[in-house]
């Protein structure tokens, strides 16, 4: 399954939780409807009624007004804490009670931490997410966000200190699956939905005790009359009606959690063994969880609503198989190891990193095809992971400086702007920062750039998606204004350079993304789409190949691919009508494309990269220039 693939896959998990959703809110308004129509009826609200009238159980008006008031509630409920999520994984996070890891920590487990989560960052592609400690001693953790770029990943106190390198490599790979396959945006808008459907019962506990107590203070024990008695009893009765209709929600909502959880984590497991080439990590893991004396379980008060985040069951009683959120570790265990012994490990020991020996990943070999490019993106495999490990050591003394000083990551910014740039004279783009910024600052990012310069493509990637969540850490409005800055860059030196454009492309949707997380795209008919996917399949033919004839044969490979978006006229724009300006209209346009429509234009801008047959390093480049321009994630690519 690829990228595409699972994304679409979360779309449709997607669907069936606002069906069962829908028969949960149906489901309540039915019940209340009833209690309601049987307390007017019996006479139970009013001493007066008539008894032996035979009970009208079909009353469209109060049928339709009870059905509007639950469907309000619920839905006031539901949007409420989806209100609250908007702010992204952080929100979650910090719900279930965790602390923000700081880049300098020197604490031995958290270093060991953080370099494990910034070697996987680097191995998917994708921004660096903010890492949180829970104080909790069960081992477990969580990936929560509604996309990568306010992704956080979370990990217990006992999961940090339980776990040796590989297991605890085993874990954060699992919930970079999550990240990845479009996970964590449905258990965010799930969280939402259990909110508004368990507020039923919360309200009829609410009037039932606020009744019984009002009834036992307001009496003073005297008699009450009949009249007020008979509301009374029937106020609390439609309490404790309501919350008893509350379950109904309860059962729902475990539902929700089984149908959209179970299947996923053994998915999850799957990959995790295939990023990682190491069964026995995600294994240990299991294994000590199940071993452990609090398992996998999680105090917090928000537990039952995040319960389906969890890399393992967080709730202290056992569910019944239907409802649990997650399944058996027994069955999970065998699943990645067939001839398991059946022993959890009861015994929590440290271990020295193991040898990645038994990894045996396979030398990478850049992508040869179209099709090999499309199944890398969104995905990480053990030798994607052997080269971030590689490129995380080659820039590991980059990673010390950027962690010391509070104005390098946003120098390592504009720095890498300037490095893309086709321009041999830093000058100009140097007195830009300078009239911007203060004195500080500029130093820092003039400092940065001979080591910048002395960087691969891959290794300016990997500084750049780490130092970007660190550049926003003091504001999203700070680096809003930076992307400012780096747009000024980009446009100084009257050139186009895909790279210099894909960087700020980048910084560009991260802020946007950022302040709005749960931002929803919109596909496009084939009129909006023919001129931006022109210019950039122009674009692309132009800096891909050297000779005019090359150019217009590449760009009707690329054409082909999207003959389904082009009109049979449309043909390779002159070098001139393709400016910094027209560029960035078509990528806003395509980057918010749905998953299926940027696969096809990525096969476009594939075709024409790989129209003169050759992979070379400045191909892989430029493969990487594109995914990142388009939002996609890719990890490293390199040329033998």
């Amino acid at each position: 399954m690829d990228f595409f693939d699972a994304q679409e896959l979360a779309r449709k998990r997607t669907r069936l939780m606002v069906l069962l959703f829908a028969m949960a809110v149906l489901s309540i308004a039915i019940a209340l409807y009833a209690v309601v129509v049987f307390v007017m009826e019996s006479g139970l609200s009013d001493s007066k009624a008539q008894v032996g009238t035979p009970m009208i159980w079909w009353q469209p008006e109060l049928f339709f007004g009870t059905f509007a008031a639950v469907c309000a509630l619920v839905g006031t409920c539901s949007l409420y804490k989806i209100a609250q999520l908007r702010s992204g994984g952080g929100y979650v996070a910090r719900s279930m009670g965790g602390s923000q890891i700081q880049q300098s920590t020197q604490d031995p487990d958290e270093r060991k931490l953080m370099n494990i989560v910034e070697e996987m960052s680097i191995a998917s592609g994708v921004p660096m997410p903010e890492v949180y400690l829970l104080p909790e001693d069960g081992i477990n953790a969580f990936a929560a966000g509604f996309s990568p770029a306010d992704a956080v990943v979370a990990v217990t106190r006992g999961c940090m200190r339980s776990l040796n390198r590989d297991e605890l490599q085993g874990v954060v790979a699992h919930e970079f699956s999550h990240i990845l396959n479009g996970d964590m945006r449905l258990n965010i808008r799930l969280m939402g939905v259990l909110f508004g459907i368990l507020a039923i019962a919360v309200l009829g506990q609410f009037f039932f005790r606020s009744t019984a107590r009002a009834s036992l203070f307001s009496g003073g024990g005297r008699r009450r009359d009949k009249d007020g008695g008979g509301a009374v009893v029937a106020i609390m009765l439609i309490g404790l009606a309501v919350m008893a209709i509350g379950y109904i929600g309860v059962f729902f909502g475990r539902l929700i959690q089984s149908a959209i959880s179970r299947q996923r984590e053994f998915l999850a497991d799957a990959a995790a063994v295939q990023f990682t080439r190491n069964p026995s990590g995600i294994a240990g893991a299991l294994k000590k969880i199940g071993g452990a004396p609090l398992h996998g379980s999680i105090a917090n008060a928000h537990s039952q609503e995040t319960a389906h985040f969890f890399f393992a069951n967080a709730l202290k009683s056992r569910s019944v198989p239907l409802f649990a959120t997650h399944p058996p570790l027994e069955q999970r265990i065998s699943a990645i190891e067939p001839n398991w012994d059946g022993r959890f490990v009861k015994t929590v020991t440290r271990s020295k990193r193991s040898s990645n020996a038994h990894k045996q990943p396979k030398p990478q070999t850049s992508p040869t095809q179209a099709h090999d490019f499309i199944n890398s993106i969104g995905q990480v495999s053990a030798a994607a992971i052997l080269s971030a490990e590689q490129i995380h050591a080659q820039i590991a003394q980059d990673l010390d400086r950027l962690h010391q000083s509070p104005e390098a990551a946003a120098a390592v910014l504009l720095g890498l702007q300037i490095t893309a740039s086709a321009s041999a004279d830093d000058v100009p783009q140097l007195q830009v920062i300078k009239s911007r910024v203060d004195g500080a600052a500029y130093r820092e990012t003039e400092a940065w750039l001979p080591r910048l310069r002395a960087l691969n493509l891959n290794q300016r990637f990997a500084l750049f998606e780490l130092a970007l969540p660190m550049a926003a850490a003091k504001g999203i409005d700070g680096l809003a204004a930076q992307a400012d800055l780096i747009r000024e860059l980009a446009h100084s030196d009257g050139a186009i350079e895909l790279e210099e454009l894909a960087l700020l492309r980048a910084v560009a949707t991260y802020v946007r993304t950022r302040r709005s997380p749960s931002r929803q795209v919109k596909p496009l008919p084939p009129a909006q789409l023919e001129m931006p996917l022109c210019v950039l399949l122009s674009a692309i033919s132009y800096t891909a190949a050297v000779e005019p004839e090359a150019r217009e044969l590449a760009f009707r490979a690329g054409a082909r691919k999207c003959d389904r978006y082009l009109l049979k006229q449309s043909i390779l724009l002159p070098e001139e009508d393709i400016s910094f300006d027209a560029l960035e209209a078509a990528l806003d346009l395509l980057v918010n494309l749905p998953l299926p429509q940027k696969k096809v234009i990525f096969e476009g801008a594939l075709a024409v990269v790989l129209a003169d047959g050759k992979v070379a390093q400045e191909e892989l480049s430029l493969v990487h220039v594109i995914s990142t321009s388009l939002g996609l994630p890719m990890p490293p690519l390199v040329c033998e």
